[in-house]
């Protein structure tokens, strides 16, 4: 059994969306009132600005001057609220931000590649909803793989 397929156990893991929720917000799918985790808008916007790279080329200095920031202001909050600890030490040598960033390319490219592709069945597009399923399984693996270091999930592994 792989970690990801486990209840977490740690409290970090419970401190950031899931792979779900991300998935929804870059596609724009309303969260459920009141439930929606404070980096969701965060990846939101992310994927919207990879959709305004995509359309408006000239004005991808901007857009990434915008994304950088955004990164950033994740990585903050990360670095703010996740409490200090040997479990989660691994999440703050990640960069959450850009994790983020590059499952909302990932995502925006893989959707515009099955709109406009003359066969869902392109390999193209295939390989690019593959490469998204790898990012948010790293992503699961990276919110819920410090439950390897605890000794409470050793023993049952």
């Amino acid at each position: 059994m792989f970690v990801r397929d486990r209840a977490p156990i740690i409290e970090g893991a419970k401190m950031l969306p899931d792979q779900r929720e991300l998935i929804g917000a870059f596609g724009g799918h309303p969260p459920e009132p009141g439930s929606e985790h404070p980096l969701v808008p965060l990846a939101r916007v992310l994927a919207d600005l990879h959709r305004r790279r995509h359309d408006d080329p000239l004005g991808t200095a901007g857009i990434d001057c915008r994304r950088a920031e955004l990164v950033s202001a994740i990585d903050t909050w990360v670095i703010t609220r996740v409490p200090q600890r040997r479990s989660t030490a691994h999440i703050r040598a990640e960069s959450i931000g850009a994790t983020l960033d590059r499952m909302a390319a990932a995502y925006t490219h893989a959707s515009h590649l099955l709109h406009t592709a003359e066969k869902v069945s392109d390999d193209r597009v295939h390989a690019a909803w593959y490469r998204l399923a790898l990012l948010a399984d790293q992503w699961s693996d990276l919110i819920i793989g410090a439950a390897q270091d605890n000794p409470r999930t050793r023993r049952s592994a």
